[in-house]
């Protein structure tokens, strides 16, 4: 039986749901919480709901944003682990009851933890991009939205990988993409103290979010190794102000002397 595409068939209430989300995504920046954030959202209730047209739509819109292949592989998982910040499994366990609703036991556990981490703001944006991608979720199910191969997925032979390493040598972090070299970001080493000095990326290789990437797992490395971080580099220092649960380890921030 034929589906009526609803998008299409109400256009107007359509468009106004695309303007929600679009002004709850801002919002949600203004809060603090990126479009990486975003992303994770989006991915995690488009997994519960099952919706595979959204899954598909942001698995690709994650990488632009910076989410990493690892993360989306284990994001289903994410209470048992994986590389996500404190912050990230409070957004994720309130996005989750968002979602499902759960008994009320279940729903304060989650609102507790995501008020040890998060603001009011935080709070309310992450509740508003769980509710809009789970109307879309709606939308494309019942829609019977289809999903059609990619053409690059038929004409690659070799899934494309991301690395990030740190060159000792040179003082950088370096990102590989597809095993090239596609950008780097420098750093000068003081006491305890790691200095980002400057981050490129390839102009071939624009669009993916390897910034983020690269920004994330730098600040990461420097964090496990024992370090403290000062950001000269404007990128970093925009990363930095955009993710404040590196505050703890930033010189001028949470470091103060």
């Amino acid at each position: 039986m034929d589906r009526v595409w609803v998008d299409r068939q109400t256009p107007g209430v359509y468009k106004a749901l695309l303007a929600v989300a679009k002004q709850a995504r801002a919002a949600a920046e203004d809060a603090g919480l990126d479009r990486r954030i975003a992303e994770l959202i989006n991915l995690r209730i488009s997994q519960i709901n099952g919706c595979v047209h959204c899954l598909d739509t942001h698995h690709r819109a994650a990488l632009r944003a910076g989410v990493t292949e690892q993360e989306i592989a284990v994001l289903a998982g994410w209470r048992r682990g994986g590389p996500f910040s404190a912050r990230d499994r409070a957004v994720l366990g309130l996005a989750e009851v968002t979602a499902t609703l759960p008994d009320e036991a279940e729903l304060e556990r989650a609102y507790a933890e995501a008020a040890e981490q998060l603001s009011p703001d935080q709070i309310s944006t992450t509740i508003w991009i769980a509710t809009t991608i789970g109307a879309f979720n709606r939308v494309s199910i019942l829609s019977k939205h289809p999903t059609r191969a990619r053409k690059e997925d038929a004409v690659m032979t070799d899934p494309t990988t991301t690395t990030v390493a740190r060159n000792a040598e040179k003082n950088r972090y370096e990102i590989h993409y597809g095993g090239e070299l596609a950008g780097f970001t420098e750093y000068i080493e003081r006491g305890q103290d790691t200095d980002f000095i400057h981050t490129e990326i390839d102009k071939a290789f624009g669009g993916k979010g390897l910034g983020n990437i690269l920004a994330k797992q730098a600040l990461d490395d420097v964090i496990a190794r024992g370090r403290t971080i000062i950001a000269h580099c404007p990128f970093i220092k925009a990363y930095l102000d955009k993710h404040p649960e590196y505050d703890p380890h930033v010189v001028g921030k949470g470091v103060v002397r």
